[in-house]
């Protein structure tokens, strides 16, 4: 760090602690001095209680956008305190409202005496503006009630605006934020913290008339609370949990921008595809929690690697993926070798391994506009090079160029043959992860009316919705009829709520529209009761018709089904007790019937369409629904209540949090939609590339395993006394693989491994190899080398990964005398069980220099001899299987007709 940066950070600290003692002192000076002559009663004590205890657990309850701007539940609480306490306790439910916070988060102490001065100056701003309006001679003017409430209402403009004032300020001081791009001052950020606030307005107003419905007015901040944090999954989306970088959907979103950037500007982008090499090793060797702290230990070098701006992520199982803005390809290849060497030298300590795993990592590079024309070539380029890198022998960086273009060219004209030889998927197969993460899984809003999408008029279901009609039709009609409530006022007011509700609905991508239109159904139930149903109904379908157009049957089913999910909660609410509290309380009872008429309707409409099971369809779309409707029912007794005790006003009023629900949700929608749209693109993108990789993968492997099969070839024909050895242990080993059961990828891995289990015999001199007389020490020191080398040559292959360890310990004793390890029993592999029983039967009817071929009867005795000593008992039986069936009869005829000759 500079001397320069130092001062600066410096002087920052200063004016930082300097501005946070200003409104720390403040708030306890204009409390000492607003507080001197007002006296606290056992009332306000009891008042203070429960809003102390309202505000510690809302405090806890912090949403934090995708824009990382974070609202807390308690404005509305702080403000009614400051309304109806006196300064001291305004002050005590403020420290008392952080002390949980600091408890759980433990947030630096400057943090945390800042935000409890800042609430307090607020607070205390607050309790004077609305001491002042309320004075103002204004009642004989518009009355008592509206009085009240544009004193409250200014209280509440002046709390949030000090409250973002101060927290502005202290953003400037601290970090150099300017007033614009701290977002503070945004109508998005004032309104929510003001309609937050009106809560409070609500809890002090009914607090005068009913203290038991005042404490029910706060529930709508559970609705809230489940509304702002939507967004919020978002943002948790965006990471990868494993290792704290970014996951595969959020890196192609940067990478689609970045091209974008890079051709607006015309400057470069290089691309790294680093996978780490043989992961799957350390899972089967040491667990895989020992994997997974390779894998994190993996995304600190990366993470330490990359420049600001740079975006690293993890793609998916062991590969990543590293976006370098404003770089050329040598720049490119520079970073991704120093990446490599610290992943090389970085040992990583695990309490499941003896000693430090140490690992390696290919990596492939490409740059744009030299080697991409757009971001889905320039990952399939980078990717296309680090399988190379693989190829080529592990743990190094390779660009792509003429070398991989030629491979790719060959690998998508290639012969049909080599393309489909190999159906499995390749070892590391991060494409696949990352489609699978769809878009869809993250639209799920919060306030729903929901309604069937693309509803034909088909065969039984055009039937169906005929009855619903009808049923609705002639039960609204029955509502109109004999319904007792004539108050025209509150059903107009509540007609143009929900109206204007349905109007301003939200569309969700592929999930209908959602809206606020159920809680007015159900406050227009609470109210006017089952007159209030067909009105209502008509009301939403008519503004849904002038937004929409829906088409005529879909209006009918609609209209009445709202009409019938009407006249359920009114049906509820009339048997209702009239005690304000249990009142609204049980609320939430109509709000469950109206779901279950509401619902059941629309799941059986969809089932019918569909075809789908009716209990698939509700659990799919429609059961997280119901906690929702339950709150939608005690806001329409509340609003209800509000109405009967406070009129048109209370009613309005009441509303405001249903305006920050619709925002939230408007807000959220869209950038889901956004987000959907750009993964769609990029999974159909993926999927073509993915393609392209596995053939080339294919490609790779085939002719590999035929390098391969080629060096086992020479190593039999050194001698010739073994020629074909490999391909006769390789047909025993599958056929005694088959009988215990093994298939798919696990005889596949015994396979590979029969045929290659002599190929650490190329490190075996000659002298040693083809010795006539036995082996002396050194000799048989050397010879029991083969199967480790063995190991580490194929171990260069991935996709025989699963064949190493047989590879290994195939040399094992099922007493533990065996070599390298010395494992014992069931510590052994299965396949070098297997591997153990075909070698040692293979070499015993094969002629040696130093004696002939025994007889099968005799080989089967000796084998049996060792059951349980030298070779496993099961595999042994299923070798005796196999010869009794028959199945080796073609190989056994070869091995007389071999001593014959």
């Amino acid at each position: 760090m500079t001397q320069d940066s130092r001062t600066r950070r410096t002087g920052r600290a200063s004016r930082t602690g300097l501005f946070v003692f200003v409104v720390c002192s403040l708030a306890v000076l204009a409390t000492v001095a607003l507080g001197a002559n007002q006296p606290v009663t056992r009332d306000d004590w009891k008042l203070a209680g429960f809003l102390i205890v309202a505000a510690a657990f809302a405090q806890l309850f912090v949403v934090v956008t995708p824009q990382n701007q974070s609202y807390h539940l308690t404005p509305g609480l702080i403000l009614a305190a400051a309304l109806l306490l006196p300064p001291y306790l305004i002050a005590l439910v403020v420290v008392c409202q952080h002390v949980p916070e600091w408890i759980k988060v433990r947030y630096p102490w400057v943090i945390q005496t800042f935000n409890i001065g800042n609430y307090a100056v607020a607070a205390l701003c607050a309790s004077l503006t609305f001491d002042a309006v309320s004075r103002l001679p204004v009642d004989s003017i518009v009355g008592g009630d509206v009085s009240f409430f544009v004193s409250a209402l200014a209280a509440a403009l002046l709390f949030v605006i000090v409250q973002h004032l101060n927290l502005s300020l202290v953003l400037r001081y601290a970090r150099g934020h300017s007033f614009s791009s701290s977002g503070l001052f945004t109508f998005r950020s004032l309104s929510m913290d003001v309609v937050l606030s009106l809560i409070g307005v609500v809890f002090v107003h009914l607090w005068a008339d009913t203290p038991v419905l005042a404490a029910v007015a706060l529930s709508p901040l559970l609705l809230l609370h489940r509304t702002l944090a939507l967004p919020k999954l978002e943002a948790e989306a965006r990471q990868d949990s494993k290792t704290a970088l970014y996951n595969a959907r959020h890196f192609t979103e940067a990478l689609d921008e970045a091209i974008d950037r890079a051709r607006r500007l015309d400057t470069p982008l290089s691309l790294l595809v680093a996978d780490l090499d043989l992961l799957r090793d350390v899972n089967n060797r040491y667990g895989h929690l020992a994997g997974d702290a390779v894998l994190v230990e993996a995304a600190n070098i990366f993470r330490a690697h990359v420049r600001p701006g740079d975006v690293a992520a993890r793609f998916g199982g062991e590969e990543f993926c590293i976006l370098l803005l404003d770089t050329e390809a040598d720049e490119a290849l520079a970073i991704a070798e120093r990446i490599r060497e610290s992943v090389e030298t970085t040992p990583v300590t695990v309490d499941t391994a003896a000693e430090a795993i140490s690992v390696t990592v290919s990596i492939g590079v490409a740059t744009f506009p030299a080697q991409a024309r757009d971001a889905r070539q320039l990952l399939h380029r980078a990717d296309i090079a680090a399988y190379r890198a693989k190829a080529h022998g592990r743990n190094r960086v390779v660009a792509y160029g003429a070398a991989l273009e030629l491979l790719a060219s060959q690998a998508s004209a290639g012969p049909a043959s080599e393309k489909t030889a190999e159906a499995p998927r390749p070892d590391a197969a991060p494409i696949p992860e990352m489609v699978s993460d769809r878009g869809s899984d993250l639209i799920r809003p919060s306030i729903a009316s929901p309604v069937p999408n693309n509803l034909a008029p088909a065969r039984g279901v055009g039937v169906f919705v005929a009855v619903v009609g009808a049923l609705g039709a002639v039960a609204g009609v029955a509502g109109l009829v004999l319904g007792s409530s004539s108050d025209a006022t509150g059903l107009l007011l509540l007609i143009v709520l929900i109206a204007a509700g349905q109007i301003l609905a939200a569309d969700v991508l592929d999930r209908g529209r959602i809206s606020i239109s159920a809680v007015g159904c159900l406050a227009g139930a609470a109210l006017v009761g089952p007159r209030a149903a067909l009105p209502l109904a008509l009301a939403v379908c008519a503004a849904e018709w002038m937004a929409h157009r829906m088409t005529f049957h879909k209006l009918v089913f609609n209209c009445a089904v709202l009409t019938l999910s009407g006249l359920a909660g009114a049906a509820v609410y009339s048997q209702l007790p009239n005690s304000v509290w249990v009142y609204t309380a049980a609320g939430a009872l109509a709000g469950v019937a109206y779901y279950v008429v509401n619902i059941g309707l629309l799941t059986t409409v969809i089932a019918l369409e569909t075809h789908d099971r009716w209990i698939s369809v509700f659990r799919t779309r429609f059961e997280w629904l119901l906690l929702y409707y339950m709150v939608y029912g005690v806001i329409g007794a509340m609003l209800a209540v509000a109405y009967q005790l406070e009129g048109a006003l209370g009613l309005i009023v009441f509303s405001a949090p249903l305006v920050l629900v619709r925002k939230a949700q408007a807000d959220y929608i869209k950038h889901s939609e956004s987000s959907t749209v750009k993964l769609r693109d990029a999974a159909a993108t993926i999927e073509r590339q993915n393609e392209t990789l596995i053939e080339a993968n294919a490609l790779l492997r085939t002719r590999a395993t035929a390098a391969m099969e080629s060096l086992v070839a020479a190593i039999d024909a050194r001698d010739s006394y073994t020629a074909g050895h490999s391909r006769r242990v390789q047909e025993i080993a599958c056929a005694v693989g088959r009988e215990l059961g093994l298939e798919g990828r696990d005889l596949e891995a015994v396979s590979f491994a029969a045929m290659f289990h002599d190929i650490g015999k190329l490190g075996v001199r000659d002298d040693v190899l083809l010795k006539q007389g036995p082996l002396d020490e050194d000799g048989w020191a050397e010879m029991r080398r083969h199967p480790e080398e063995g190991e580490r040559i194929i171990a260069h292959l991935g996709f025989l990964a699963d064949s190493t360890p047989a590879i290994r310990h195939h040399h094992e004793r099922f007493d533990g005398s065996g070599y390298p390890d010395g494992l014992r029993g069931e510590e052994i592999p299965i396949a070098a069980r297997i591997l153990h029983v075909a070698d040692a039967l293979d070499s015993m009817l094969s002629p040696r220099v130093y004696r002939p071929a025994l007889p099968l009867e005799d080989v089967l005795g000796e084998l049996r001899r060792g059951r349980g000593s030298q070779s496993c008992p099961a595999c042994i039986d299923a070798l005796s299987c196999v010869i009794a069936q028959g199945v080796l009869d073609a190989l056994l005829v070869s091995y007389r007709s071999s001593v014959a000759a």
